[in-house]
């Protein structure tokens, strides 16, 4: 009796979910920590334009200042000015970086306050269709724990803080949407607009899909012969808000920079009918995924969470059809009609998927008729899931002394960081870095313009004209520095050879 008084006192007093949101915060923390460097993809672009915002905030660029002419400004690895992802998460970036210094951890400090926010409202939402609140716990530590999150906010996973922000503002949206369903407040439609608007303003339309989910709802009363009208209003009156929050700088970037801004929506539009960089992948991607991205053997409890929750008569139906709704569109839209196949594309789900774990887990639990097994039965699932969905053995490889690729990065960052000893005053320019490491010498070091592996040598007599001083890293790896480099008569040799990833 003792057990079970201090196990209904630690559900019943909110002492549980505070133990889980600060494991969450703890464990992003970590995340954001975990490597002094940025990340190839997409993570070091996101940091340097994130860098530059915070002078220039409604410009949006990745090299400062071009010394030749000689780029494509429609390509976003190595233009001028870069509209390639909307701003809103760069913002906050920038943001966190004026605060705190420009440093890796306070670059992706956003991403982990948003990411154990997300572990509150999925919590929230649990609670609102009524699910017990061990689901709603067990659901919440999923989330907390998972590998795939975390790696999103460490910036190890491609696409990193735009989906993490993305992610963020579309749960929060239907969070909002589930309270007004509750409440019938007027004031959560204008935050369903906000939450909304700021979700596409990190990502694009999939920001939209409380809408669905809305729809859905309005659909489930209208079967039930329920007055919708004044629903219909304050869904209107919810996308109104939603467009003032989104629409502005669309219309300012249409203004401002017209060709490069009408290139970006086209190019946003070929994901659905062509695989874009090589991101290919069949109908089963993401299915084939899954166990990756929600965690080993979860998947299997998905279904069975759906098939028995829609015959609890407890549960809040109309709100669980549009969640159910919602990741069965999201699934067959990406794995059926978009092309290009990038597995982050579909997390902005997975917290709600995590609600139909916990709740066939709690349900086979319920099968056991002793009281004793049950209690142990929730305990080990609650340390074992958890960690299934951690991967503990990811990480400890991941930091092993063996991660060759991972040791290399530090030690070329480290480099990077110390340039500014390594260079006379008088050298702004340098080159001959690995691919796209000139984004990371950039990121570190204002006021430098940097190109990796070195320009053409019609570029070199321009800059000769101009007495362009240059620095270069010297040869390293597989690269030698071309002649015409070692004889231009402004040059300046970095003695450090760097690690190369080829």
């Amino acid at each position: 009796m003792k057990f079970t008084f201090k196990l209904r006192y630690f559900y019943k007093n909110n002492i549980a979910i505070l133990f889980i949101v600060i494991l969450s915060f703890f464990l992003r923390i970590g995340a954001i920590l975990i490597d002094p460097f940025l990340h190839p993809w997409d993570e070091r672009f996101h940091a340097l334009v994130a860098r530059n915002l915070m002078t220039s905030p409604f410009t949006p660029i990745l090299r400062v200042n071009p010394i030749t002419e000689n780029y494509d400004k429609f390509i976003w690895c190595c233009n001028h000015i870069w509209l390639h992802k909307q701003p809103l998460f760069m913002w906050q970036m920038a943001l966190s970086m004026k605060v705190f210094g420009v440093s890796e951890w306070s670059m992706r400090l956003p991403s982990a306050i948003m990411g154990t926010i997300l572990v509150l409202l999925i919590y929230r939402i649990a609670i609102l269709i009524k699910v017990s609140k061990r689901v709603a716990l067990l659901t919440a530590l999923l989330l907390a724990c998972s590998n795939f999150h975390l790696q999103m906010i460490a910036g190890i996973q491609g696409m990193d803080h735009n989906d993490v922000a993305h992610g963020f503002y579309v749960l929060a949206s239907i969070w909002a949407l589930f309270e007004f369903e509750k409440s019938k407040k007027w004031y959560w439609v204008i935050f369903i607009g906000v939450f909304s608007g700021a979700a596409i303003l990190n990502k694009w339309l999939t920001g939209l899909l409380v809408y669905f989910i809305w729809g859905i709802v309005l659909l489930c009363q209208l079967i039930n012969k329920a007055e919708v009208k004044k629903q219909i209003i304050f869904l209107l009156l919810s996308l109104i808000v939603c467009c003032i929050v989104f629409l502005p700088w669309q219309l300012y970037i249409l203004y401002r920079f017209h060709d490069l801004a009408i290139y970006e929506y086209a190019f946003n539009r070929r994901h659905i009918s062509e695989a874009l960089e090589g991101h290919e992948g069949g109908y089963l991607y993401y299915i084939n995924h899954l166990n990756y991205i929600i965690g080993k053997f979860l998947i299997f409890f998905i279904p069975l969470g759906v098939i028995l929750i829609v015959r609890d008569k407890t549960i809040n139906q109309k709100l669980n059809y549009g969640i159910i709704g919602a990741i069965v569109f999201v699934l067959l839209f990406f794995s059926i009609i978009v092309k290009t196949k990038v597995d982050t594309y579909i997390f902005f789900i997975v917290p709600l998927a995590y609600l139909y774990v916990s709740y066939a887990i709690e349900q086979l639990i319920l099968l056991f008729k002793s009281l004793i097994y049950k209690k142990y039965l929730i305990i080990i699932c609650y340390f074992i899931f958890p960690i299934i969905t951690l991967n503990p053995v990811w990480f400890y490889n991941y930091l092993s002394i063996n991660n060759i690729d991972r040791r290399n990065r530090i030690y070329n960052a480290n480099i990077y960081k110390n340039l500014n000893k390594d260079i006379p005053n008088k050298f702004h320019v340098v080159m001959n870095m690995n691919s796209f490491e000139d984004i990371d010498v950039m990121f570190y070091n204002k006021g430098i313009t940097a190109y990796h592996w070195t320009l053409p040598e019609s570029d070199f007599k321009s800059f000769e004209r101009k007495k362009i001083p240059i620095a270069v890293f010297e040869s390293h790896g597989s690269y030698k520095l071309p002649q015409y480099v070692l004889k231009y008569p402004y040059i300046y040799i970095i003695r450090k050879e760097l690690k190369s990833f080829y």
